[in-house]
């Protein structure tokens, strides 16, 4: 067999390798960006009942409410909380349009914004959470209250309460301080960091894994 023959066959070969490699890349490209539209879609869900639940919950805390409008602590305790049920409603309805935003078509660096974008919504809960630890109070008052028909307030030692008021009053400006820094732009402080890291969802941490697998699979 001649040399020419050799380098002939050797060339049709090499490039049949290349068609099944890159063949192959492709589909474990595409298995990889199926696997984050089951988490983006799973989020989509839980997002999506969230919704529902938190109008469910606005929805009884507004009865709530108008029943107790006379009664000065369970209508300011029931305010309170269906503000940071309205807050933690328009943050799952902000999460759902972001979902449904992502275009898988994209480069993966847009879609990957769009996940950490999922991400800094999700932090929402963790604030609102601080935030409510000063009026930890309300929670248990209207509960009492709805599934009871029971008012534990006039029952509560007047000391007591004072230094409730006081303590939460001392807590307010550290915890503001703290809402402030847990903030995806502060990634570069290390605690911040940690703690976003340890508190972001599984299911975009997995979306988002998957991503830099294909990215890591281009190199």
């Amino acid at each position: 067999m001649e040399d020419n023959e050799l380098k002939e066959i050797f060339a049709e070969y090499n490039t049949k390798l290349d068609s099944v490699l890159s063949l192959n890349k492709a589909s474990l490209e595409k298995m990889k960006l199926d696997n984050t539209k089951k988490q983006t879609n799973k989020i989509l869900i839980l997002r999506s009942i969230e919704v529902a639940f938190f109008l469910m919950v606005m929805i009884v805390l507004g009865k709530f409410t108008a029943n107790h409008w006379g009664v000065l602590h369970l209508a300011v305790s029931g305010v309170i909380l269906q503000l940071f049920a309205l807050i933690a409603l328009i943050g799952s309805i902000g999460e759902v349009v972001l979902v449904t935003q992502i275009d898988y078509a994209k480069p993966l660096v847009e879609i990957r914004a769009k996940i950490e974008k999922i991400n800094m919504h999700s932090l929402l809960f963790i604030k609102l959470a601080l935030l409510s630890a000063p009026v930890w109070w309300a929670y248990p008052l209207v509960a009492l209250a709805y599934f009871f028909d029971f008012d534990i307030f006039p029952h509560l030692d007047s000391a007591f309460v004072v230094r409730y008021l006081v303590i939460n009053a001392m807590l307010l400006l550290p915890l503001l301080w703290f809402f402030n820094k847990l903030s995806y732009k502060n990634m570069h402080i290390k605690w911040v960091r940690k703690i976003i890291q340890v508190l972001s969802s599984t299911k975009t941490q997995k979306a988002i894994a998957f991503l830099n697998e294909i990215e890591e699979f281009k190199k």
